[in-house]
């Protein structure tokens, strides 16, 4: 019984260093690799940008746009691009450590990749440059993709763009949340 705990463990091992090589080859490429065929439309900082690029801004605005509520949720619900939520995240991120920076820059890149995009969903255009179907089909075959780095990649996009939308004080009344407590100063 012993031995097949002891090579169940070694295969496990094997098969989570094998998907962490694959993981970390899609993420080198990626940072190797410039964007290829560029969107001449794409999203524009409302202010300078403190670590992400100007494409890498616009790939997360143009996510961040499928993701949340506003775009087709009706007149009251704003926009990601109405309140700024890639300018929301490059002030995060740029707060963070470095390293976690450079991941996320990378991912940025391979989610935007045609090449990655025709192989994963079917699309050959970069993300910022597909149809929202297309963007739509790009995300969700992230979000159920059986690699752990595409699932893992997705749900860091999501989350960020959620983050920045909810935390937003035009969405508080939409949601029902009163904002923030008032936290009385301390005399001293």
């Amino acid at each position: 019984m012993s031995g097949q705990k002891g090579e169940s463990s070694r295969l496990d091992r094997r098969r989570f260093l094998k998907r962490g090589l694959v993981g970390g080859g899609l993420l080198l490429c990626a940072g190797a690799l410039p964007f290829a065929f560029r969107s001449t439309l794409r999203r524009r900082p409302r202010a300078p940008l403190r670590l992400l690029s100007a494409d890498e801004y616009a790939v997360f605005a143009a996510a961040a746009a499928r993701l949340v509520p506003g775009d087709g949720a009706g007149p009251r619900w704003p926009t990601a691009d109405a309140l700024d939520c890639g300018g929301k995240v490059d002030a995060l991120l740029a707060e963070v450590h470095p390293d976690m920076g450079s991941d996320f820059r990378r991912l940025l890149r391979l989610f935007e990749s045609g090449l990655l995009g025709a192989v994963v969903a079917g699309s050959p255009r970069p993300f910022t440059r597909a149809s929202a179907a297309d963007q739509d089909a790009r995300l969700e075959a992230w979000r159920r993709s059986r690699f752990d780095l595409l699932r893992s990649g997705y749900q860091a996009i999501k989350r960020l763009a959620h983050a920045s939308y909810y935390s937003s004080p035009e969405i508080y009344a939409l949601v029902g949340y009163p904002g923030p407590p008032v936290v009385p100063a301390v005399a001293g």
